[in-house]
């Protein structure tokens, strides 16, 4: 949602002047969902900015519940993710993250919950075969109705369909502490794909890193770990504390890559340091 008011051509090249070097395109992005959702005029865009391949994709989740207590709504949700799935492959995306779903009610999922989940997973299956994407799943702020927002049942996931991989999202996790992140990267380890990287806290989330403790953990995490895929900034512009224009998201999205890789430096130097030590 941080340049989703904008054409393609400007998110794409104020990314590039960010000075990041990927970008995770969100496929409701409105100037690609609204008009047309022309795939072949996205990759012929997405050439045009060489600096920022292999992209990654996030499959679309408005309005969406691959879990839905309405077959009907269920029906449509996996449906948007495994075409978004086939979408993000012929782009030749790296990784496509898609989201496990809720429960429809707020309260824990029960076990019909749990079955319509595994619907959902063998249809994702199904769909994956022949893609070269790595269809990641993501965990999720721990709510009363989520699903896989805890370590363990990512990890029981992964177990159980060895064809998924794992977005791994800091912000979330964070919620519960950072002994909490540390543990979603301990057990999950061997298969993230991708890291969404932001600021959470119960009052907070998906805020900018820089200048924040998160920053530092997350960068203890990834280097623990020797992490070398791709790391994508998730800003929610309405968690700043004013609006922003354009120029001012460019800044603020650079000092988000400048203090990274400060930090990355810095972080792997000490944890070499200390493996020679």
């Amino acid at each position: 949602m941080f340049f989703h008011e904008y054409s393609l051509d400007s998110i794409f090249s104020g990314i590039v002047s960010a000075g990041a070097d990927t970008v995770e395109f969100w496929l409701e992005t409105p100037s690609f969902w609204t008009t047309g959702r022309n795939v072949e005029e996205l990759g012929q865009i997405l050439h045009a900015y060489p600096s920022l391949s292999p992209v990654t994709v996030h499959a679309p989740t408005l309005d969406l519940n691959p879990v839905s207590i309405n077959p009907e709504v269920a029906a449509v949700s996996v449906d948007a993710v495994c075409s978004a799935m086939l979408t993000a492959d012929e782009i030749k995306a790296e990784v496509i993250t898609i989201h496990p779903g809720r429960r429809t009610a707020k309260r824990p999922p029960s076990r019909a919950d749990m079955h319509r989940f595994w619907i959902y997973m063998e249809a994702v299956e199904a769909a994956s075969r022949g893609l070269s994407v790595a269809v990641a799943i993501e965990n999720m702020e721990p709510r009363v109705n989520s699903l896989l927002s805890t370590p363990e049942a990512v990890r029981d996931t992964l177990d159980e369909y060895p064809h998924l991989s794992f977005t791994f999202d800091y912000a979330h996790a964070c919620i519960g502490g950072g002994e909490m992140a540390e543990e979603f990267v301990r057990l999950n380890c061997d298969r993230i794909k991708n890291i969404h990287a932001s600021y959470g806290s119960p009052s907070r989330m998906h805020a900018p890193l820089a200048g924040t403790e998160q920053l530092d953990g997350l960068i203890r995490i990834l280097a623990s770990i020797e992490y070398d895929g791709p790391v994508i900034f998730e800003i929610e512009d309405l968690a700043l504390p004013e609006r922003h224009g354009y120029q001012e998201k460019c800044s603020l999205l650079a000092g988000e890559v400048e203090q990274f890789q400060k930090a990355w430096h810095k972080g792997v130097h000490l944890s070499l340091q200390t493996s020679i030590d």
